[in-house]
């Protein structure tokens, strides 16, 4: 079986729109585990105008997290970080550490509305570099106002900026003007992590296996292999990709 990385998960109970009780925390870990998900980052949403503050609360349910894990599955490492919803404080909430970086490496990952204008996702991903981190943008293929902006895209990797898909889009579970993207970036060679965004048990699963068909069909074994695995490593050691 192959083993993933997923680096983007909102498996931590009671925290934002994931999961909501401790059973349902530990039912995702046993779903991802038995889809050969050997490793996860814990990306708790933080948003306060949506969530409140989640420093805190994503703290004591990873805690929780951790002993099941240490209990039921030695051979799963998990990490911690947040998803940033972008807003004009941003920068201070990540120097400040309320918002946390992806286990506490240099590497942020950023989520936006999907109605988000082009020019915020520009300006936003030049404040984040500027000011040294390097920004992982959430599920790219997500966002309209990318559709007709490979352009941008392109720069942004060249750039150093991260491109992370969820799984489940090549499947059409965003819509087929998203499963369209993924599949164009994934031609483009313009993506480096593919995670689950797993939020729950029934629409939002974390599972990776469902885009291995396509992986394997259209990229060679070494970039399935970085995709999957090799460059969520490399965000969690702080290593350049």
């Amino acid at each position: 079986m192959a083993q993933f990385f997923d680096l983007h998960s909102h498996m931590l109970c009671g925290v934002d729109d994931g999961a909501k009780s401790p059973e349902e925390m530990f039912s995702m870990l046993e779903m991802a585990y038995e889809d050969g998900i050997r490793a996860i980052c814990l990306t708790p949403h933080y948003s306060p105008y949506l969530f409140g503050d989640t420093t805190k609360t994503s703290e004591q349910s990873f805690a929780m997290l951790q002993k099941y894990v240490a209990e039921k599955h030695p051979d799963m490492r998990i990490f911690l970080g947040h998803e940033l919803g972008y807003h004009r404080s941003a920068l201070d909430a990540l120097n400040e550490g309320t918002c946390r970086s992806m286990a506490g490496s240099r590497y942020v990952l950023v989520d936006f509305p999907e109605s988000v204008e082009f020019f915020e996702v520009q300006s936003a991903m030049g404040s984040l570099q500027r000011a040294g981190y390097f920004p992982i943008l959430a599920h790219t293929e997500r966002y309209r106002c990318l559709f007709k902006q490979l352009g941008w895209i392109e720069d942004f990797v060249y750039n150093g900026g991260i491109v992370q898909l969820n799984a489940g889009s090549v499947n059409g579970d965003w819509g087929r003007g998203c499963a369209k993207q993924w599949k164009k970036l994934i031609r483009k060679g313009l993506v480096h992590i593919i995670s689950t965004d797993g939020h729950n048990l029934t629409k939002r699963l974390p599972l990776m296996s469902v885009c291995m068909p396509y992986l394997q069909k259209h990229c060679d074994e070494q970039t399935v292999r970085d995709l999957t695995w090799e460059n969520a490593w490399r965000v969690v050691r702080d290593e350049r990709i």
